[in-house]
């Protein structure tokens, strides 16, 4: 799962429970964090701008733009879209949220004053991308609109903002990869990376791998949208397949720890059941055809 930031309160009082403590950046002898590690992007005057809040910022930006272009295209109104993206924001955010809080339930427990501090850190993706949906379907259903054209409208956009919430990752330091060494068959894709605890060691560069898997998805679906199988098939439905089908793969690779289910992350375990619900619904709705939509 994505989270930020870096060094949170839950994470360390986490690990310190768990009896994981290892040295910390300053405690460490040799200091040797990778050069392109930057969790502040830039500081304006006493603001420091963290690099993950930044490309968020970026990623949103970017993807209204995506999104107000595509809506013509597939029929739709581009104010109709903006507001949609709005939904899904303010859902996502507050859902992404409540799901890192339910995750670090133990931490939370004994802190509820810092439930609300989203400014902290901590955001669940499985929670946002949950969240963001109701919203965005909420919205849909309200406006009368084709709630598969306004998801297809936004998948684009939301690529963008993984590949770039992968990036604001690798910045950060965080959702980094297993140690590996010398001679494993993966040794080519490893890079001297920083833990939770800013100790560099050779990784298997997860979120470099996280970030291009999402622009390849963004290429998939902004080719999706200009064929003919728009008609057909749910851009967005084919998008989270091959999307969570990678992260699944990814998470193998990953070296954060998280909740674990058998011999499973949690994260797969959600990635599965997203690649399940997913071919499910692209071979249920393959042949549906598309409602006329509003026009605004």
């Amino acid at each position: 799962m994505l989270r930020v930031p870096l060094c949170s309160p839950q994470h360390i009082w986490h690990y310190k429970r768990k009896g994981n403590v290892r040295q910390t950046l300053a405690e460490s002898s040799s200091g040797d964090i990778l050069s392109t590690m930057q969790p502040v992007l830039f500081t304006l005057g006493w603001i420091d701008v963290p690099s993950f809040t930044a490309l968020m910022a970026l990623a949103l930006s970017t993807g209204l733009m995506l999104a107000w272009i595509k809506a013509r295209r597939i029929g739709l109104s581009q104010t109709d879209v903006f507001d949609a993206v709005l939904a899904g924001v303010f859902t996502g955010i507050l859902a992404a949220r409540a799901g890192y809080v339910a995750e670090h339930w133990d931490y939370f427990r004994d802190h509820t004053d810092e439930i609300a501090q989203v400014w902290q850190g901590g955001l669940s993706w499985y929670g946002g991308l949950l969240g963001g949906m109701i919203g965005v379907a909420g919205f849909s259903v309200w406006r009368r609109l084709c709630t598969r054209a306004v998801f297809d409208a936004l998948t684009p956009g939301l690529m963008v903002g993984v590949a770039l919430g992968w990036l604001g990752c690798h910045l950060a330091g965080i959702a980094y990869g297993r140690e590996i060494f010398p001679g494993d068959r993966w040794w080519f894709l490893a890079a001297d990376l920083p833990d939770i605890y800013r100790l560099s060691n050779p990784r298997i560069a997860t979120q470099l791998l996280g970030a291009a898997w999402g622009a390849l998805c963004f290429v998939i679906a902004m080719a999706n949208l200009r064929s003919s199988l728009v008609t057909r098939y749910s851009t967005f439905a084919v998008t989270m397949v091959l999307y969570s089908a990678g992260m699944f793969l990814l998470g193998f690779a990953r070296g954060d720890v998280v909740p674990m289910i058998g011999a499973w992350r949690m994260d797969q375990v959600m990635d599965a059941g997203i690649v399940i619900v997913g071919i499910v619904y692209v071979w249920v709705s393959r042949s549906v055809k598309r409602e006329r939509f509003r026009q605004v």
